[in-house]
Protein backbone atom coordinates (compact mmCIF):
# COMPACT_ATOMS: atom_id res chain seq x y z
CA UNK A 1 0.00 0.00 0.00
CA UNK A 2 3.01 2.49 0.92
CA UNK A 3 4.35 1.44 -2.18
CA UNK A 4 1.76 2.64 -4.17
CA UNK A 5 0.92 5.69 -2.31
CA UNK A 6 4.84 6.89 -2.98
CA UNK A 7 4.55 5.83 -6.87
CA UNK A 8 1.23 7.64 -7.02
CA UNK A 9 2.45 10.96 -5.65
CA UNK A 10 5.93 10.40 -8.03
CA UNK A 11 3.13 10.04 -11.00
CA UNK A 12 1.17 13.27 -9.76
CA UNK A 13 4.43 15.13 -9.79
CA UNK A 14 5.52 14.46 -13.11
CA UNK A 15 2.29 15.24 -14.68
CA UNK A 16 2.73 18.57 -12.76
CA UNK A 17 5.85 19.54 -14.20
CA UNK A 18 4.73 18.17 -17.61
CA UNK A 19 1.50 20.41 -17.66
CA UNK A 20 4.37 23.66 -16.27
CA UNK A 21 7.22 22.61 -19.69
CA UNK A 22 4.57 23.20 -21.97
CA UNK A 23 2.93 26.09 -20.24
CA UNK A 24 6.15 27.40 -20.40
CA UNK A 25 7.24 25.99 -24.05
CA UNK A 26 3.73 27.92 -25.19
CA UNK A 27 4.72 30.94 -23.30
CA UNK A 28 8.36 31.20 -25.23
CA UNK A 29 6.72 30.49 -29.01
CA UNK A 30 4.69 32.98 -28.06
CA UNK A 31 7.17 35.32 -26.76
CA UNK A 32 9.64 34.42 -29.59
CA UNK A 33 6.88 34.82 -32.22
CA UNK A 34 5.78 38.49 -30.50
CA UNK A 35 9.90 39.18 -30.62
CA UNK A 36 9.87 38.41 -34.05
CA UNK A 37 6.72 40.42 -35.27
CA UNK A 38 8.47 43.40 -33.22
CA UNK A 39 11.97 43.15 -34.77
CA UNK A 40 10.48 42.83 -38.41
CA UNK A 41 8.71 46.34 -37.23
CA UNK A 42 11.55 47.98 -36.75
CA UNK A 43 13.45 46.60 -39.77
CA UNK A 44 11.17 48.24 -41.94
CA UNK A 45 12.83 51.55 -40.19
CA UNK A 46 16.60 50.51 -40.77
CA UNK A 47 18.56 52.47 -42.89
CA UNK A 48 19.75 49.69 -45.52
CA UNK A 49 17.15 48.57 -47.94
CA UNK A 50 18.23 45.26 -48.16
CA UNK A 51 16.95 45.04 -44.36
CA UNK A 52 13.52 46.74 -45.11
CA UNK A 53 12.52 44.34 -47.81
CA UNK A 54 13.56 41.23 -45.65
CA UNK A 55 11.29 43.19 -43.27
CA UNK A 56 8.49 43.71 -45.44
CA UNK A 57 8.73 40.09 -46.76
CA UNK A 58 9.14 38.70 -43.37
CA UNK A 59 5.92 40.40 -42.26
CA UNK A 60 3.95 38.66 -44.71
CA UNK A 61 5.15 35.82 -43.58
CA UNK A 62 3.32 36.49 -40.21
CA UNK A 63 0.72 37.75 -42.62
CA UNK A 64 -1.62 38.52 -39.14
CA UNK A 65 -3.89 41.63 -39.06
CA UNK A 66 -1.67 43.19 -36.97
CA UNK A 67 1.14 43.43 -39.42
CA UNK A 68 -0.76 45.79 -41.83
CA UNK A 69 -0.19 49.14 -39.85
CA UNK A 70 3.43 48.76 -40.45
CA UNK A 71 3.24 47.48 -44.00
CA UNK A 72 1.00 50.31 -44.37
CA UNK A 73 3.53 52.62 -43.01
CA UNK A 74 6.08 50.72 -45.72
CA UNK A 75 4.18 51.74 -48.66
CA UNK A 76 5.33 55.35 -47.61
CA UNK A 77 9.10 53.75 -48.30
CA UNK A 78 11.56 55.87 -50.35
CA UNK A 79 12.60 52.73 -52.10
CA UNK A 80 10.25 51.13 -54.94
CA UNK A 81 11.52 47.91 -54.07
CA UNK A 82 10.62 48.06 -50.33
CA UNK A 83 6.89 49.08 -51.88
CA UNK A 84 7.00 46.37 -53.96
CA UNK A 85 7.39 43.69 -50.98
CA UNK A 86 4.94 45.67 -48.75
CA UNK A 87 2.39 45.06 -51.37
CA UNK A 88 2.98 41.79 -51.88
CA UNK A 89 3.18 41.11 -48.03
CA UNK A 90 -0.30 42.52 -47.53
CA UNK A 91 -1.86 40.37 -50.03
CA UNK A 92 -1.02 37.35 -47.94
CA UNK A 93 -3.24 38.38 -45.01
CA UNK A 94 -6.69 37.51 -45.10
CA UNK A 95 -8.38 40.64 -43.45
CA UNK A 96 -10.38 43.10 -44.52
CA UNK A 97 -8.50 46.11 -43.09
CA UNK A 98 -5.33 45.35 -45.49
CA UNK A 99 -7.99 47.41 -48.45
CA UNK A 100 -7.32 50.53 -46.59
CA UNK A 101 -3.41 50.01 -47.30
CA UNK A 102 -4.04 48.86 -51.11
CA UNK A 103 -6.19 52.13 -51.26
CA UNK A 104 -3.08 54.29 -50.21
CA UNK A 105 -1.01 51.90 -53.05
CA UNK A 106 -3.01 52.12 -55.74
CA UNK A 107 -2.09 56.09 -55.86
CA UNK A 108 1.52 55.17 -56.42
CA UNK A 109 3.82 57.35 -58.10
CA UNK A 110 5.61 54.00 -60.06
CA UNK A 111 3.76 51.96 -62.28
CA UNK A 112 4.82 48.82 -61.46
CA UNK A 113 3.53 49.25 -57.73
CA UNK A 114 0.27 50.05 -58.85
CA UNK A 115 -0.22 46.93 -61.16
CA UNK A 116 0.94 45.13 -58.15
CA UNK A 117 -1.59 46.50 -56.05
CA UNK A 118 -4.32 45.28 -58.51
CA UNK A 119 -2.71 41.64 -58.48
CA UNK A 120 -3.18 41.66 -55.06
CA UNK A 121 -6.25 42.97 -54.83
CA UNK A 122 -7.31 39.98 -56.85
CA UNK A 123 -5.98 37.86 -54.29
CA UNK A 124 -7.25 39.47 -50.90
CA UNK A 125 -11.18 38.18 -52.26
CA UNK A 126 -12.90 41.29 -50.58
CA UNK A 127 -15.78 42.83 -51.81
CA UNK A 128 -14.21 46.05 -51.12
CA UNK A 129 -11.76 45.92 -53.07
CA UNK A 130 -14.03 47.39 -55.88
CA UNK A 131 -13.56 51.03 -54.54
CA UNK A 132 -9.64 51.23 -55.27
CA UNK A 133 -10.24 48.99 -58.76
CA UNK A 134 -12.85 51.57 -59.72
CA UNK A 135 -10.15 54.69 -58.91
CA UNK A 136 -6.98 52.72 -61.00
CA UNK A 137 -10.17 52.58 -64.05
CA UNK A 138 -8.75 55.78 -64.24
CA UNK A 139 -5.21 55.72 -64.04
CA UNK A 140 -2.95 57.32 -66.19
CA UNK A 141 -0.87 54.23 -67.97
CA UNK A 142 -3.35 52.09 -69.54
CA UNK A 143 -1.81 48.88 -68.54
CA UNK A 144 -2.79 49.44 -64.88
CA UNK A 145 -6.44 50.77 -66.07
CA UNK A 146 -6.46 47.33 -68.07
CA UNK A 147 -5.71 45.45 -65.38
CA UNK A 148 -8.74 47.01 -63.60
CA UNK A 149 -10.93 46.86 -65.80
CA UNK A 150 -10.27 43.07 -66.64
CA UNK A 151 -10.58 42.27 -63.01
CA UNK A 152 -13.87 44.09 -62.51
CA UNK A 153 -15.41 41.91 -64.95
CA UNK A 154 -13.98 38.94 -63.30
CA UNK A 155 -15.86 39.86 -59.99
CA UNK A 156 -18.98 40.11 -61.64
CA UNK A 157 -20.74 42.69 -59.97
CA UNK A 158 -23.52 44.58 -61.72
CA UNK A 159 -23.18 47.55 -59.35
CA UNK A 160 -19.96 48.63 -61.23
CA UNK A 161 -21.22 48.84 -64.56
CA UNK A 162 -22.07 52.57 -64.28
CA UNK A 163 -18.21 53.03 -63.49
CA UNK A 164 -17.06 51.16 -66.16
CA UNK A 165 -19.14 52.63 -68.60
CA UNK A 166 -16.96 56.09 -69.16
CA UNK A 167 -13.96 53.95 -70.36
CA UNK A 168 -15.94 52.20 -73.25
CA UNK A 169 -15.21 56.03 -74.50
CA UNK A 170 -11.24 56.31 -74.07
CA UNK A 171 -8.90 57.21 -76.15
CA UNK A 172 -7.12 54.29 -76.66
CA UNK A 173 -8.80 51.22 -78.71
CA UNK A 174 -7.73 48.76 -76.31
CA UNK A 175 -9.20 49.85 -73.17
CA UNK A 176 -12.70 50.10 -75.11
CA UNK A 177 -12.48 46.20 -76.43
CA UNK A 178 -11.50 45.64 -72.81
CA UNK A 179 -14.13 47.63 -70.97
CA UNK A 180 -16.43 46.02 -73.71
CA UNK A 181 -15.52 41.66 -72.58
CA UNK A 182 -15.56 43.11 -69.02
CA UNK A 183 -19.10 44.04 -68.99
CA UNK A 184 -20.41 41.70 -71.32
CA UNK A 185 -18.33 39.07 -68.29
CA UNK A 186 -20.93 40.72 -66.04
CA UNK A 187 -23.99 40.27 -68.38
CA UNK A 188 -27.57 41.63 -67.61
CA UNK A 189 -29.87 44.15 -68.94
CA UNK A 190 -27.51 46.91 -67.88
CA UNK A 191 -24.36 44.89 -69.66
CA UNK A 192 -27.14 45.24 -72.89
CA UNK A 193 -27.60 49.22 -72.29
CA UNK A 194 -23.51 50.38 -71.52
CA UNK A 195 -22.58 48.27 -74.75
CA UNK A 196 -25.32 50.19 -76.56
CA UNK A 197 -22.74 53.26 -76.60
CA UNK A 198 -19.96 50.54 -78.37
CA UNK A 199 -22.69 48.91 -80.96
CA UNK A 200 -21.73 51.68 -83.57
CA UNK A 201 -18.14 53.01 -82.56
CA UNK A 202 -16.27 54.22 -85.29
CA UNK A 203 -13.71 52.18 -84.86
CA UNK A 204 -14.83 48.34 -86.58
CA UNK A 205 -12.65 46.48 -84.30
CA UNK A 206 -14.57 47.65 -81.35
CA UNK A 207 -18.13 47.59 -83.06
CA UNK A 208 -16.79 44.06 -83.58
CA UNK A 209 -16.34 42.92 -80.30
CA UNK A 210 -19.29 44.81 -78.95
CA UNK A 211 -21.41 42.47 -81.64
CA UNK A 212 -19.71 39.13 -80.36
CA UNK A 213 -20.23 39.98 -76.75
CA UNK A 214 -24.22 40.88 -77.24
CA UNK A 215 -24.40 37.36 -79.41
CA UNK A 216 -22.15 35.49 -76.55
CA UNK A 217 -24.87 36.98 -73.44
CA UNK A 218 -27.61 34.75 -74.92
CA UNK A 219 -30.20 37.40 -73.90
CA UNK A 220 -32.54 38.12 -76.17
CA UNK A 221 -33.03 41.89 -74.77
CA UNK A 222 -29.47 42.57 -77.26
CA UNK A 223 -32.21 41.26 -80.28
CA UNK A 224 -33.60 45.22 -81.33
CA UNK A 225 -29.89 46.60 -80.47
CA UNK A 226 -28.24 44.44 -83.02
CA UNK A 227 -31.35 44.47 -85.44
CA UNK A 228 -30.71 48.48 -85.44
CA UNK A 229 -27.25 47.81 -87.00
CA UNK A 230 -28.36 45.63 -90.07
CA UNK A 231 -30.78 49.19 -90.71
CA UNK A 232 -27.56 51.69 -91.04
CA UNK A 233 -24.44 51.83 -93.79
CA UNK A 234 -22.05 49.96 -92.34
CA UNK A 235 -19.14 48.06 -93.42
CA UNK A 236 -19.87 44.18 -94.67
CA UNK A 237 -17.40 43.03 -91.67
CA UNK A 238 -20.22 44.94 -89.55
CA UNK A 239 -23.07 43.23 -91.15
CA UNK A 240 -20.87 39.79 -90.96
CA UNK A 241 -20.67 39.75 -87.44
CA UNK A 242 -24.21 41.11 -86.48
CA UNK A 243 -25.68 38.21 -88.35
CA UNK A 244 -23.67 35.48 -86.31
CA UNK A 245 -24.55 37.15 -83.47
CA UNK A 246 -28.40 37.01 -83.72
CA UNK A 247 -27.68 33.22 -84.87
CA UNK A 248 -26.62 33.12 -81.89
CA UNK A 249 -29.35 34.56 -79.96
CA UNK A 250 -31.91 32.42 -82.12
CA UNK A 251 -34.65 34.91 -81.22
CA UNK A 252 -37.14 34.27 -84.18
CA UNK A 253 -38.64 38.15 -83.77
CA UNK A 254 -35.61 38.97 -85.96
CA UNK A 255 -36.30 37.32 -89.03
CA UNK A 256 -38.49 40.10 -90.44
CA UNK A 257 -35.53 42.45 -89.67
CA UNK A 258 -33.15 39.64 -91.96
CA UNK A 259 -35.45 39.48 -94.62
CA UNK A 260 -35.57 43.17 -95.24
CA UNK A 261 -31.86 43.39 -94.72
CA UNK A 262 -31.88 40.56 -98.02
CA UNK A 263 -32.74 43.60 -100.33
CA UNK A 264 -29.50 45.63 -100.16
CA UNK A 265 -27.00 42.57 -98.93
CA UNK A 266 -24.68 41.86 -101.94
CA UNK A 267 -24.38 38.21 -103.21
CA UNK A 268 -22.27 36.41 -100.41
CA UNK A 269 -24.04 38.75 -97.48
CA UNK A 270 -27.98 36.72 -99.26
CA UNK A 271 -25.85 33.57 -98.79
CA UNK A 272 -24.92 34.19 -95.32
CA UNK A 273 -28.61 36.18 -94.31
CA UNK A 274 -30.18 33.03 -95.58
CA UNK A 275 -28.36 30.25 -93.68
CA UNK A 276 -28.58 32.82 -91.06
CA UNK A 277 -32.94 32.60 -90.91
CA UNK A 278 -32.83 28.83 -91.74
CA UNK A 279 -30.61 28.46 -88.27
CA UNK A 280 -33.29 30.40 -86.49
CA UNK A 281 -35.95 28.17 -87.35
CA UNK A 282 -34.48 25.04 -86.96
CA UNK A 283 -32.88 26.74 -83.25
CA UNK A 284 -36.85 27.53 -82.76
CA UNK A 285 -38.35 24.23 -84.19
CA UNK A 286 -36.08 22.36 -82.01
CA UNK A 287 -36.89 24.07 -78.75
CA UNK A 288 -40.41 24.21 -79.70
CA UNK A 289 -40.60 19.80 -79.91
CA UNK A 290 -38.36 20.00 -76.60
CA UNK A 291 -41.31 21.89 -75.03
CA UNK A 292 -44.21 20.28 -76.39
CA UNK A 293 -42.70 17.09 -75.27
CA UNK A 294 -42.46 18.16 -72.23
CA UNK A 295 -46.08 18.68 -71.82
CA UNK A 296 -46.97 15.61 -73.25
CA UNK A 297 -44.60 13.53 -70.61
CA UNK A 298 -46.25 15.38 -68.25
CA UNK A 299 -49.48 14.69 -69.34
CA UNK A 300 -48.80 11.12 -69.08
CA UNK A 301 -47.52 10.92 -66.15
CA UNK A 302 -49.66 8.48 -64.26
CA UNK A 303 -52.22 9.85 -61.79
CA UNK A 304 -53.07 8.24 -58.76
CA UNK A 305 -55.51 5.89 -58.53
CA UNK A 306 -58.96 6.95 -57.70
CA UNK A 307 -61.99 5.37 -56.10
CA UNK A 308 -64.11 3.46 -58.62
CA UNK A 309 -66.74 6.38 -59.86
CA UNK A 310 -69.99 5.25 -61.30
CA UNK A 311 -68.65 4.85 -65.20
CA UNK A 312 -70.15 7.63 -67.88
CA UNK A 313 -70.43 6.59 -71.34
CA UNK A 314 -67.99 9.09 -73.33
CA UNK A 315 -66.24 9.00 -76.20
CA UNK A 316 -62.57 8.59 -75.08
CA UNK A 317 -60.57 11.41 -75.63
CA UNK A 318 -57.66 11.13 -78.47
CA UNK A 319 -54.08 12.24 -76.49
CA UNK A 320 -52.09 14.62 -78.78
CA UNK A 321 -48.58 12.59 -79.91
CA UNK A 322 -45.25 14.03 -79.95
CA UNK A 323 -44.56 12.53 -83.77
CA UNK A 324 -47.43 14.48 -85.03
CA UNK A 325 -46.63 17.73 -82.94
CA UNK A 326 -43.36 17.64 -84.33
CA UNK A 327 -44.75 17.20 -87.98
CA UNK A 328 -46.42 19.92 -87.61
CA UNK A 329 -43.58 22.60 -86.80
CA UNK A 330 -41.76 20.89 -89.28
CA UNK A 331 -44.35 21.75 -91.80
CA UNK A 332 -44.66 25.57 -90.73
CA UNK A 333 -40.94 25.87 -91.17
CA UNK A 334 -41.17 24.19 -94.30
CA UNK A 335 -44.00 26.92 -95.32
CA UNK A 336 -41.99 29.99 -93.74
CA UNK A 337 -39.02 29.63 -95.42
CA UNK A 338 -40.41 28.53 -98.71
CA UNK A 339 -41.88 31.97 -98.04
CA UNK A 340 -38.89 33.67 -97.69
CA UNK A 341 -37.11 32.48 -100.49
CA UNK A 342 -40.04 33.50 -102.91
CA UNK A 343 -39.84 37.00 -101.51
CA UNK A 344 -36.71 37.35 -102.36
CA UNK A 345 -36.86 36.21 -105.49
CA UNK A 346 -39.66 38.87 -105.65
CA UNK A 347 -42.53 36.39 -106.52
CA UNK A 348 -44.92 38.28 -103.65
CA UNK A 349 -47.70 36.02 -104.39
CA UNK A 350 -46.50 32.67 -103.93
CA UNK A 351 -44.55 34.36 -100.54
CA UNK A 352 -48.01 34.90 -99.26
CA UNK A 353 -49.68 31.93 -100.55
CA UNK A 354 -46.74 29.91 -98.22
CA UNK A 355 -46.92 31.95 -95.43
CA UNK A 356 -51.57 31.51 -95.36
CA UNK A 357 -50.32 27.76 -95.16
CA UNK A 358 -48.74 28.78 -91.74
CA UNK A 359 -51.20 30.83 -90.73
CA UNK A 360 -53.64 27.42 -91.51
CA UNK A 361 -51.43 25.72 -89.14
CA UNK A 362 -50.99 28.43 -86.48
CA UNK A 363 -53.18 31.68 -86.88
CA UNK A 364 -51.39 33.27 -84.48
CA UNK A 365 -47.79 33.15 -86.18
CA UNK A 366 -46.64 36.79 -85.79
CA UNK A 367 -43.95 36.58 -88.11
CA UNK A 368 -45.69 35.29 -90.97
CA UNK A 369 -48.14 38.36 -90.20
CA UNK A 370 -45.69 40.57 -90.31
CA UNK A 371 -44.01 38.99 -94.02
CA UNK A 372 -47.53 39.38 -95.61
CA UNK A 373 -47.35 42.98 -94.80
CA UNK A 374 -44.64 43.53 -96.35
CA UNK A 375 -45.21 41.46 -99.23
CA UNK A 376 -48.81 43.37 -99.96
CA UNK A 377 -46.78 46.73 -99.58
CA UNK A 378 -44.49 45.17 -102.67
CA UNK A 379 -47.43 44.27 -104.52
CA UNK A 380 -48.76 47.60 -104.80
Amino acid sequence: MKGDFVRSRCFGKLLLLSVLSFSFLVTCLFAAEELMLQQRIKGLKDKKEKIRIESARGLGDIASPEVVAPLTDALSDKSEDVRLEAVAALAKVQDESVISALSVAIRDKKEEVRLATIDALSKVGFKSAIGPLIEATKDKSNDVKKSAINLLGAIGDSTVIPSLAPCLSDSNISIQIATVYAIGSIGGIDAIRALSLSVNNKSNEVSIATIKVLGALGDKNATPLLTSVLKQKRDPIIYDATIDALVLLGDKTVIPGLVHFLDKADDKQKEKCQNAIISILDKNKVASSKKESLKLKEAETPQPKQESQPVKTTEPAQQPQVNSQQERLKTMGDHYTAGVNLFQKREYEKAISEWQEVLKIDPNHKQSKEMIEKAKKQLK
